[in-house]
């Protein structure tokens, strides 16, 4: 059995839709929908006939004292999660006035405009987003050429996506009674992850496209020795991003899925 946990849609800033991705996910068992700060995306799979197991989730962006960490919250009953809902929404909003911003910072640093009614209709606007609206337009750049050189963090046109802490965004999927994991570590620049771990967190995606296997053998031997479950998942928003996975090609499996199952089954 093979599952992945980590799956973005047109509800974010991934490129298919759910119909789409439940199509590109038949060689697994199990996948999780988690797209940036919306359920949007998670609640039209959950209803969505189909084979697969699917997990209902959301990738919840936080900031660590200046540093953007990604948290991984998936939920064995929907019902639970009103209260991180209502502060989504709040979330959502304020990616729309930042999207806004770092259009005039675009115009102003880099003479770049896109047109905003291709993303303004998402549930959740990410650079991602405004990266693929970039290219849209005509311009001559990568996805990974606008992250380096415009809208990455330390970036001219880079403004934050969240005012939510860690410490938060932790205590507001437990309190909607979620499993929390840290996603990508091996992303973090000046955050060590056993400064998340000690926040509370569930488990550690050790397993992700962006690994090596050392970096794979490191978050494993930190989920061994605090006590913490393994996740995987390929990140996926479109094939050959430049950026992320593959959906099925990063997945867990073995024994770290039957530990992640049995753990979301006890949650029921």
């Amino acid at each position: 059995m093979k599952g992945d946990f980590h799956i973005h849609t047109v509800h974010s800033d991934g490129v298919y839709t759910v119909t789409e991705i439940i199509k590109l996910a038949q060689n697994l068992d199990y996948i999780a929908i988690t797209d940036h700060d919306t359920f949007s995306g998670a609640k039209e799979a959950i209803k969505h006939p189909s084979q697969l197991r699917i997990i209902f989730g959301v990738e919840l962006s936080t900031d660590y004292y200046g540093e953007s960490v990604h948290l991984l919250g998936y939920f064995p009953n929907p019902k639970t999660t009103d209260i991180l809902e209502a502060r989504l929404i709040k979330q959502q909003q304020h990616r729309i006035e930042r999207a806004y911003a770092i259009r005039d910072r675009l115009r102003s640093f880099f003479n770049i405009d896109f047109d905003f009614d291709m993303i303004k209709n998402s549930d959740s606007i990410t650079r991602g987003s405004i990266a693929r609206a970039i290219i849209a337009e005509g311009y001559p750049y990568s996805r990974i050429e606008i992250f380096d050189k415009m809208i990455g963090i330390g970036r001219p046109a880079y403004i934050p996506s969240t005012k939510l802490t860690t410490e938060e965004g932790i205590r507001l999927i437990k309190k909607c009674k979620g499993l929390v994991f840290l996603a990508h570590p091996v992303l973090l620049k000046k955050t060590k992850p056993e400064a998340i771990i000690a926040l509370g967190i569930d488990g550690i995606e050790a397993i992700y496209p962006a690994n090596n296997n050392a970096d794979e053998e490191k978050y494993r031997g930190l989920a061994h020795r605090y006590g913490l479950l393994v996740s995987g998942g390929s990140d996926f928003h479109d094939f050959d991003d430049g950026m992320h996975g593959v959906i099925g090609e990063t997945y867990l499996s073995g024994n770290d899925l039957l530990d992640f199952i049995r753990k979301m089954d006890e949650f029921k």
